[in-house]
C-alpha cells in the first residue's frame, strides 16, 4: 500500500519535530560571514540558556539568507554539527516558556524566499563553560562547508523566556471533553484513555528503507495512562499484534496544550528496533484538523537507515465520514466499519474477528493465491529467517533486482503469499509475501515484489517483525558472506567467460590513459568506461562495480584519505605482473577495497573493489587474476 500525501496536518505537526537541525557557510573577508554553496550565515553572536534537562547550552544566532532562485529553509539547506574537546555536541531543546512546546529554534523550518534574509537560531547541549566549540556548518546536498568558534567562558547566561503560571487549559471553550468508555472521572484521562485504529506513513526514507517511500499500513493500539498522568501507549500495524507490538512507548500526559485536550509526550520505550526518549513524540490534537484525532510524527535512525513517520489515530468505533477519501485507513470499508456496526470490541490482531461477509483481512494469509501465483507456507527456521535478513539487506548486490522465483530459491521454499494488488505509485500489479520462522511466528521477512514485466515480480521493498535487524547483522554476517562466496566460488568456476578491454582515461588528461584487458562472464556483468559492473544493467542501483583511476603519483588517491572511515592496509596483490598496495574502508555509504600502484613514472592505477569481497575463487578474484595491463 502506497501514499505519496496527506493530511495537510502533517505540515503542523512535523514543524514540531523537525526544530532541531541547523546550517551554515563561510566567507574570508569576515570571519562572521559563512558561505556554504549558495547560503550564507552571518554569526550575530551566542549565549548560554538552560535546556529542560537544565544542562547549560550554547546558543548561536544567526542570520540565515536564501540566495538560491527558489524557496528554502535553514533546515533543508544545511547541517550543522558542533564539536567540544573532541566529543560532537548533542542538539538541545530549549522551550520558549515553561508552558509551550514552541523552541527557540524553531525559525529553522521557516520558508525563506530566494534573496531573503531571516534571523535563527541553533542551540547544543555543552559538555562544559569554558572549553571552546567549533561549529561546522555543511550543505545538506552539496559539499561546500564553514565553520566558526566559540569560546562560552565569554558569554552570559541568559534567560529564553519567562514562565506562565497556573494550570488554565488554552483554547477551551466550554464544551465538554469527548469521551471513550469506561471512564475515570478525569475528563482528560477518559478523552486519551482506550483503544484506537488509524493508519501510519514512512516518507523520507534512506538506506536499507530508501525504497519503501510512502509505504503505509492500518494500525491499532491501545493508550493507558494513570492518575499520575504516566502510562504506556501501545501499537501495532498488520504484521504485528498486541501481544508482538510494533511501538512501547512510556508517555506523560500534560495538560498544557493548544487545546483543552493537553498534550501527551514520549518519556522512553521502543519504536520497532529503537529506543524512544524524552519528547522524541510531542502529541498535540488541538494542531489538528479533524476532531477527536491525534498525530504521532517521530524520526527513526538506525546507522545509516532513516525515515519520518506519521501515525493518525482515532478512537475505536470513530466514524471517519469527515476525513478525505484519500485519508481513510486501507481496511476502513472492509473491515473495520463491518466490525464497528456489528459492535465488535478492537481485536488485538488487524483483520482478526471480521463479521461474517465482512471483506478481506489484511496482516494475514489471505489464502487468494490462485492460478499461476505461487503460494507456499513460507516456514522456514528462524535462524534462516535471520540469515534472510542479513543476506538482502548487507550480502546480496542487486536485491531489488532479485525476482520472487530467485528469492524462493535462496530460502528453499515458496513464501506465504499475503495479498495481490495494484499500486498507483510503481503503476504495476504488487504481491506480498512472507517468509515465517518455523521456532516463533512472529519472527518473519515481509517481501513487496512488483511486476516490471508481464509476469515477472522483482523485490520493490522489505521489511523484518519480531527480532532486531542489528542483532542479526552482528551474529550472523560473516556466516552468510562465506556461505556468499562458496556459491560464488561455485558459480564462478562453471562460469562462461568473455575478453573485454577498457581504455581508462587519466583525469584531467585525455591523452594519458591505461589499457586494461580481462574477462568476465557473458551474462550477470556488464562494463562501463573505466568499471566492470556485477550485473547485466550497468546501472542498476546496489550492484557490486570494479572501478578504474589512472593518476599522475599514488599519492593522488589520497586526496579523500580524511574521509576514509575504518582504515585498514591489506596484504599487496600482484596484478598482471605489478604489485599493488591494499588497502580498505568505508567511503561515501560504500564499503571498499582498493589496490593502488605507481605503473610508470607518469602513471598510477586505482582498482577499487566497491561493495564487493574478493575471496579466492569467486568471480572478483577470478577477474583481477585474468588482468593485464598495456
Amino acid at each position: 500500500m502506497k501514499r505519496t500525501s496527506k493530511l495537510l496536518c502533517i505540515l503542523l505537526a512535523a514543524l514540531m519535530l523537525l526544530s532541531l537541525a541547523a546550517c551554515g557557510g563561510g566567507k574570508p573577508a569576515d570571519p562572521n560571514l559563512l558561505k556554504v554553496g549558495k547560503y550564507e550565515l552571518l554569526y550575530k553572536g551566542a549565549c548560554i540558556m538552560k535546556d529542560y534537562d537544565g544542562n547549560d547550552a550554547l546558543v548561536l544566532t544567526l542570520d540565515y539568507t536564501n540566495n538560491t532562485d527558489e524557496n528554502d529553509c535553514y533546515l533543508l539547506s544545511i547541517v550543522e554539527s558542533a564539536t567540544q574537546n573532541g566529543t560532537e555536541l548533542t542538539l538541545a531543546t530549549i522551550y520558549t516558556a515553561e508552558d509551550s512546546f514552541d523552541t527557540i529554534c524553531d525559525g529553522q523550518y521557516a520558508d525563506v524566499m530566494p534573496g531573503e534574509t531571516l534571523e535563527i537560531k541553533s542551540a547544543f547541549v555543552l559538555t562544559d563553560t569554558t572549553s571552546k566549540v567549533e561549529i561546522k556548518f555543511e550543505e545538506l546536498f552539496g559539499s561546500k562547508s564553514a565553520s566558526i568558534t566559540v569560546d562560552p567562558s565569554t558569554l552570559s547566561q541568559e534567560s529564553a523566556g519567562s514562565s506562565a503560571s497556573g494550570t488554565k487549559l488554552p483554547g477551551g471553550n466550554g464544551d465538554p471533553l469527548p469521551t471513550q468508555p469506561d471512564g475515570t472521572g478525569d475528563a482528560l484521562l477518559d478523552w486519551w484513555n482506550g483503544d484506537w485504529y488509524g493508519w501510519w506513513i514512512m516518507t523520507g526514507c534512506w538506506g536499507y528503507y530508501e525504497d519503501m517511500e510512502g509505504e503505509w499500513w492500518d494500525v491499532c493500539g491501545t493508550i493507558d495512562i494513570g492518575e499520575d498522568y504516566m502510562g504506556t501507549v501501545t501499537l501495532w500495524d498488520e504484521d504485528y499484534t498486541e501481544a508482538e507490538p510494533m511501538v512501547s512507548a512510556a508517555v506523560s500526559l500534560n495538560e498544557a496544550g493548544t487545546s483543552e485536550l493537553g498534550t501527551v509526550m514520549s518519556e522512553g520505550g521502543w519504536f520497532t528496533d529503537i529506543p524512544l526518549e524524552h519528547a522524541d513524540w510531542i502529541v498535540d490534537p488541538g494542531l489538528l484538523d479533524y476532531e477527536d484525532m491525534i498525530h504521532i510524527s517521530g524520526f527513526y535512525e538506525n546507522g545509516d537507515d532513516e525515515f519520518t513517520y506519521d501515525i493518525y489515530l482515532r478512537p475505536w468505533g470513530t466514524y471517519w465520514d469527515d476525513v478525505a477519501e484519500e485519508d481513510l485507513p486501507y481496511y476502513y470499508y472492509d473491515w473495520y466499519l463491518p466490525m464497528i456496526e456489528a459492535g465488535e470490541a478492537m481485536p488485538d490482531a488487524i483483520g482478526e474477528g471480521a463479521p461474517s461477509g465482512g471483506g478481506s483481512s489484511s496482516g494475514s494469509n489471505t489464502g487468494g493465491a490462485t492460478g499461476d501465483i505461487p503460494n507456499g507456507d513460507g516456514i522456514v527456521t528462524d535462524e534462516q529467517v535471520q540469515k534472510g535478513y542479513v543476506y538482502m539487506s548487507e550480502v546480496a548486490k542487486d536485491i531489488f533486482n532479485t525476482t520472487y522465483e530467485e528469492l524462493a530459491a535462496y530460502f528453499g521454499v515458496d513464501g506465504q503469499f499475503d495479498k495481490e494488488e495494484y499500486s498507483d505509485v510503481y503503476e504495476a500489479n504488487m504481491r506480498f509475501y512472507k517468509w515465517i520462522s518455523s521456532e516463533n511466528p512472529h519472527n518473519f521477512i515481509y517481501v513487496n515484489f512488483v511486476e516490471i514485466e508481464p509476469g515477472v515480480y522483482e523485490i520493490s521493498a522489505y521489511n523484518t517483525s519480531g527480532f532486531s535487524g542489528s542483532e542479526a547483522i552482528e551474529k550472523y554476517l560473516d556466516e552468510v558472506k562465506a556461505e556468499a562466496a562458496e556459491a560464488d566460488k561455485e558459480a564462478a568456476a562453471n562460469a562462461v567467460m568473455k575478453e573485454v578491454t577498457l581504455e581508462v582515461l587519466q583525469f584531467a588528461q585525455d591523452d594519458v590513459k591505461v589499457k586494461i584487458a580481462t574477462s568476465i562472464p557473458e551474462s550477470g556483468w556488464s562494463t562501463t568506461k573505466d568499471s566492470l559492473v556485477e550485473n547485466e544493467d550497468p546501472d542498476a542501483f546496489g550492484a557490486g562495480e570494479i572501478l578504474f583511476k589512472v593518476r599522475s603519483a599514488v599519492a593522488d588517491f589520497d586526496s579523500s584519505k580524511d574521509s576514509f572511515e575504518n582504515y585498514q592496509e591489506i596484504e599487496d596483490r600482484v596484478i598482471g605482473g605489478i604489485t599493488f598496495h591494499g588497502r580498505t574502508y568505508e567511503y561515501i555509504g560504500y564499503d571498499w577495497i582498493e589496490y593502488v600502484a605507481q605503473i610508470d613514472d607518469t602513471r598510477a592505477l586505482s582498482i577499487g573493489l566497491i561493495d564487493m569481497d574478493c575471496v579466492e575463487g569467486t568471480m572478483p578474484d577470478i577477474i583481477l587474476n585474468n588482468m593485464k595491463f598495456q
